[in-house]
C-alpha cells in the first residue's frame, strides 16, 4: 500500500510514495510528483525573494532618519517607543500628554496602515479607471497620495493640485506610476517611524521597489519611443528626481539630473513649458541643490515668475497680510510679530543687504502662509510657487563666514539663511521625517563651527553679538534635527545660550521664538517637547 500522498507539514520537502506503486502507467502518483515539484519549487524562488527583500530592506532602513524597531508580527502597531533612535539620540520615554499624543498618532496611522475602506473614503476603485492596474499595495499608496502627499507637497491649494495631478495620471501610466512610487516612499518611512509589524512592512518595502522599478521601465519604454520628448515625460523625469532628492539619494537624483537636461534641451529649453511643469522641474533643482550644497543649474523664466499671481502682494508691497484677521485680534497680533525681532534688534543693521530682504520677504510669506490656513478663500492657483521662489533665492547666494579685506559679511549671514530655508521645508512643507532634512541640519552646523576671525567658530562670536538670535537659529535646528544625526548638538548648545540668557521657562522661551519666526504646527514635532530636553541638559 502507498502513503496518502500528502505533504508532510513537518518535512515539506519530502513526499513518500509506495515505490511498488510507483510506476509509469500510474498516472495519479506520476501527478503527484509533478505537482509536488513544482510546489517545491515556487516555495524555494519565494525563500530566496524574501532572503533578496531582506537585504533591501536592511539597505532602506539605513537609509531612514530614524532607527527601526520591529514588533511581532500580528501584534498591536502600538508598539514600544524605547530604542527606536541611535546612540546620541536616544531621548526620553514620554508620559502622560506625550504618549496620548502618541497614541493618537499610532490612531490615525492605522487609517492606512491597514486599509478597508472604499472610493468613497478615498480607496479602490470599482470602475477600473486607472491607467494602470491597482493591487491592494497600490489602493493604499492612492489613499495615502491623496491624504498626505499631495498635502504636504503643495502647503496651499490642495485639493486642486490634487486633482490636476491626477488627470494626468489617467492619461500616462508613467505619471501615475510616479505618483505612487512618490506616495510609497512616504508611506514606507512612516511604516518604519510607527513601527509596523514586520512582516507588513517587508510587503510595502517590497512593493516599493517594484512600483520604482515599474515606473523607470515604463519611462525607458517612453524614451525609446520617436516622440519621447513630450512635456509628460519631462513632467515625470522632474518627479522622480524631485523624489530622489527628498529621500536622500544622491546617486538617483543625479541620473535625472541629466535625462531631464537632455529632455529639455530636444524640447526647445525651458521657455516653451508649461508653468506646473516648471514648478516641478524648479522645485526638484532646489531639492538637489542641498543634496550637493551647490547653486541651483536652470534659470528662472521670466514667464514663469510673471505668472505668480499674488508674487507682487505678498513680496513687494506695503499691505498688511493680517488684516483679514480682524474678527480674530489674538491671532492677528501674534503674526504680527512674527519676524518683528529681527528688524528690530542692534545687529541688523549689520546684517547684508540681501539677507535683510530675505527676512522681510520671508516674513510675509509666512505670514501670508498662516492666514492662508484660516482664509483658505485668499489662496491663487499659482500660490505654492511662492515657496519655490524664495527657496530658490536661498539657495542661489552663499555668504563667506571668514573675514577679508575688503570685509565680508559677518558670522551671522549664513547661519540665518540657512535657518530660513529649514524652517520653510520643516514647518511648510514638512519635510522633517525626510533624509533631505539631515543634509540641512549637517549645514546649518557647519556653518555655526566654522572658523571666522582670529580662529573663532562663528557660534562663539554669533553669541556676543545676537544671542537672541542664535537662541532661534539652534531651537529651528534642534527641532529639525529630531530623529536625525547630530541632534544632542543642538540640544546642547541650546542648554548652553538658555542658561547664558537666563531663559527659565518654555513660554518665556516661545515668547522668544515667536518674535523671530515659530508658530506651533498639528502633526509636527512641538517645541515644548524640544524644550524638555533643553532643560534635562542644562
Amino acid at each position: 500500500m502507498r502513503n496518502s500522498g500528502t505533504t508532510d507539514p513537518a518535512a515539506p520537502d519530502f513526499l513518500f510514495v509506495d515505490y511498488q506503486e510507483d510506476k509509469p502507467e500510474n498516472r495519479v502518483i506520476d501527478k503527484q510528483k509533478r505537482v509536488f515539484a513544482q510546489k517545491t519549487h515556487q516555495r524555494k524562488k519565494r525563500q530566496a525573494a524574501v532572503e533578496r527583500l531582506k537585504t533591501s530592506t536592511h539597505v532602506f532602513r539605513q537609509r531612514l532618519p530614524f532607527a527601526y524597531k520591529p514588533v511581532a508580527d500580528g501584534s498591536d502597531v502600538r508598539g514600544d517607543d524605547k530604542g527606536r533612535r541611535d546612540g546620541e539620540d536616544t531621548e526620553p520615554a514620554t508620559a502622560g500628554a506625550d504618549v496620548t499624543r502618541y497614541f493618537l498618532q499610532v490612531t490615525m496611522m492605522k487609517e492606512f496602515l491597514f486599509p478597508k475602506t472604499h472610493l468613497g473614503q478615498g480607496f479602490t476603485d470599482p470602475f477600473g479607471t486607472t491607467a494602470v492596474p491597482m493591487n491592494e499595495f497600490m489602493d493604499s499608496y492612492f489613499h495615502h497620495l491623496r491624504n498626505f502627499t499631495i498635502t504636504q507637497s503643495y502647503p496651499l491649494d490642495t485639493s486642486r493640485m490634487s486633482v490636476w495631478w491626477w488627470q494626468r495620471a489617467l492619461a500616462e501610466p508613467a505619471i501615475q506610476l510616479a505618483l505612487l512610487v512618490s506616495a510609497a516612499s512616504h508611506q514606507t518611512a512612516m511604516n518604519s517611524l510607527y513601527n509596523a509589524p514586520s512582516q507588513y512592512l517587508r510587503r510595502s518595502i517590497g512593493e516599493f521597489y517594484r512600483l520604482r522599478g515599474d515606473t523607470i521601465k515604463t519611462l525607458n519604454g517612453l524614451l525609446r519611443n520617436p516622440g519621447a520628448v513630450a512635456e509628460s515625460t519631462i513632467l515625470i523625469v522632474a518627479a522622480l528626481r524631485a523624489i530622489e532628492a527628498i529621500g536622500g539619494n544622491i546617486e538617483g537624483a543625479a541620473a535625472h539630473t541629466n535625462g531631464l537636461n537632455a529632455l529639455i534641451h530636444l524640447h526647445g529649453g525651458l521657455e516653451v513649458l508649461d508653468h506646473m511643469t516648471l514648478s516641478k522641474i524648479y522645485h526638484a533643482d532646489i531639492m538637489c541643490c542641498v543634496l550637493t550644497d551647490t547653486m541651483p543649474t536652470l534659470p528662472l523664466t521670466a514667464r514663469w515668475r510673471s505668472e505668480i499671481r499674488q508674487e507682487a502682494k505678498v513680496f513687494h508691497s506695503t499691505n498688511d497680510l493680517v488684516s483679514q484677521l480682524s474678527d480674530n485680534p489674538k491671532i492677528a497680533a501674534q503674526l504680527s510679530a512674527l519676524g518683528t525681532s529681527f528688524f528690530q534688534a542692534p545687529w541688523y543693521t549689520g546684517l547684508d543687504s540681501t539677507m535683510q530682504t530675505f527676512l522681510w520677504v520671508s516674513q510675509r510669506l509666512i505670514q501670508y502662509y498662516e492666514v492662508a490656513q484660516l482664509r483658505p478663500s485668499v489662496i491663487l492657483p499659482t500660490d505654492n510657487d511662492l515657496f519655490v521662489l524664495l527657496e530658490y533665492q536661498l539657495v542661489s547666494i552663499r555668504y563667506r563666514p571668514i573675514r577679508a579685506d575688503p570685509p565680508t559679511s559677518g558670522p551671522l549671514n549664513e547661519p540665518l539663511r540657512i535657518t530660513l530655508f529649514i524652517y520653510l521645508n520643516m514647518r511648510i512643507w514638512h519635510f522633517q521625517h525626510f533624509p533631505v532634512m539631515q543634509f540641512m541640519v549637517n549645514s546649518l552646523r557647519n556653518s555655526l563651527v566654522s572658523q571666522v576671525a582670529l580662529g573663532i567658530p562663528a557660534i562663539s562670536e554669533i553669541k556676543e553679538t545676537a544671542p537672541d538670535a542664535l537662541f532661534w537659529v539652534l531651537f529651528i535646528g534642534g527641532m529639525a534635527s529630531h530623529g536625525h544625526h547630530g541632534h544632542t548638538w543642538f540640544v546642547d548648545q541650546l542648554a548652553d545660550i538658555s542658561c547664558y540668557l537666563g531663559i527659565q521657562e518654555w513660554g518665556a522661551a516661545r515668547d522668544i521664538l515667536s518674535g523671530f519666526f515659530y508658530t506651533d504646527q498639528p502633526e509636527e514635532p512641538g517645541g515644548d517637547e524640544l524644550w524638555k530636553q533643553v532643560v534635562q541638559a542644562k
